[in-house]
């Protein structure tokens, strides 16, 4: 099956990786050309939870990349979601199907509407990677991948890309409420990740820092509050449960901390930022949650002032 990766960021090489051993045909794309060229010239490196892997796949830039892919793999960051939606329309055969495992809101809108919901399948990612350069990357921590239609039906798409993922050595999981699995990791994200960014603290850390640990409890309730409004149903009994024994037993730099340290711009917009938007529309407080919004963009602005940029 010909097989398009959109984003060669951690989870896009971690994907990458993984399919081409198991034989599909795997193509990354992404803006960024010296990712491209490298890639193109040396392929693929992994480390990690799984030990070495190096694999030969093709790359391509938006400009540069063909369609007829039987599946398109959304992993870019959030900010390029509309572009990366429309390059998925121009990329899938007539009957393909394409698939978000990003973190956060609107990534899945954004699919909708350059190709329509019916060849749209939901998805979230609960492994972790850090990208070391183009290429590059460590898989630090193995979860299972979620995907679902986005009417709960289970389609012969959901049950071929399970068969395609399973082969590649992934634990996929299968849900009739994907929005709500969504929904839950964005909850999680809005907790865990602008905390972590502002404190250099890894995920599990959070609960051993008293001070981090009162303030994701304040921003956990503000992202509650805002589900339940919303009549949004968690995938979880419950979510802030789990979220907050994520907090003191898995040891990992979330994306977003990643992001900061290497003078990145960060994805506050679809986590925390997003989560401030709701609230407003539905005229619910969030002013924890607009205070990691606020600091995290000033940390993008001293960054962009002292750091060497990097798309």
């Amino acid at each position: 099956m010909k097989i398009s990766i959109i984003g060669a960021g951690a989870l896009g090489c971690l994907h990458g990786v993984y399919l081409a051993e198991s034989g599909q045909e795997v193509t990354l794309t992404d803006i960024r050309t010296d990712i491209v060229e490298s890639i193109k010239r040396d392929g693929l490196r992994l480390d990690g939870v799984r030990g070495e892997h190096r694999v030969t796949v093709d790359a391509a830039t938006p400009d540069t990349a063909s369609g007829a892919s039987d599946v398109v793999i959304v992993v870019t960051h959030t900010n390029g979601t509309p572009a990366a939606a429309q390059l998925a329309a121009n990329l899938l055969t007539d009957d393909g199907c394409a698939i978000t495992l990003q973190n956060g809101i609107g990534n899945v809108e954004a699919l909708v509407d350059a190709i329509g919901p019916e060849r749209v399948l939901g998805g979230i990612s609960y492994n972790s990677a850090t990208f070391n350069g183009p290429g590059y990357t460590t898989h630090t921590n193995a979860g299972p991948t979620w995907i679902g239609d986005l009417d709960g039906q289970r389609t012969g798409r959901v049950d071929d890309l399970y068969r395609i993922l399973e082969q590649a050595g992934l634990e996929v999981r299968v849900s009739d409420n994907i929005n709500g699995v969504i929904w839950k990791k964005f909850v999680q994200s809005c907790a865990i990740h602008a905390i972590c960014a502002l404190s250099g603290l890894m995920a599990g850390e959070i609960a051993a820092v008293p001070e981090a640990d009162a303030l994701q409890d304040r921003a956990l309730r503000e992202a509650v509050a805002v589900v339940k409004a919303k009549g949004i149903t968690l995938a979880d009994d419950d979510p802030v449960a789990s979220i907050k024994r994520m907090s003191s037993t898995v040891f990992v730099q979330p994306s977003m901390l990643q992001h900061v340290e290497q003078g990145r711009a960060t994805e506050i917009d679809s986590q925390n930022g997003a989560l401030v938007r709701e609230g407003r529309a539905l005229g619910i407080d969030t002013p924890y949650n607009e205070a990691l919004t606020l600091m995290i963009k000033a940390r993008e602005a001293h960054a962009a002032s002292t750091l060497p940029q990097t798309p």
